[in-house]
């Protein structure tokens, strides 16, 4: 299952429901895209270090951008930029889960919708 950002970031804060989703999921991916949205969170060079730590020793799976990827997210973007206000970020991390058959695990659920091809497990803080 691909784990959105916000999900990671309901864990960093200590959010126990989140802490457990993450724990008991099998495999633990998440995109680059939410990787680099994580360091533009970090306010110092300490947290970047402790994410980074976090992530590696959480065993997470990170998915690097890739030509196909990028294709479909820039195919999405144009069709629902517009129509349904979906931000860069969120169509690639769509694309990502899209690309590698993997369901989305997100708080932000309303962001995903317009994606019906796309399987999205809603997670509640």
């Amino acid at each position: 299952m691909l784990i959105d950002t916000d999900v990671i970031v309901w864990c960093l804060r200590g959010n126990s429901k989140a802490t457990a989703t993450i724990a008991n999921l099998e495999m633990k991916i998440i995109s680059q895209i939410t990787r680099m949205e994580l360091i533009v969170g970090c306010r110092t060079k300490s947290e970047i270090i402790l994410l980074k730590r976090f992530l590696n020793d959480g065993g997470f799976q990170i998915i690097p951008l890739s030509p196909e990827i990028g294709m479909r997210a820039d195919l999405w973007l144009e069709q629902k930029n517009l129509s349904h206000g979906v931000g860069l970020a969120d169509c690639l991390i769509a694309a990502t889960a899209s690309n590698i058959g993997q369901p989305l695990l997100t708080a932000n659920a309303k962001h995903f919708r317009c994606f019906s091809e796309l399987q999205v497990k809603k997670f509640t803080p």
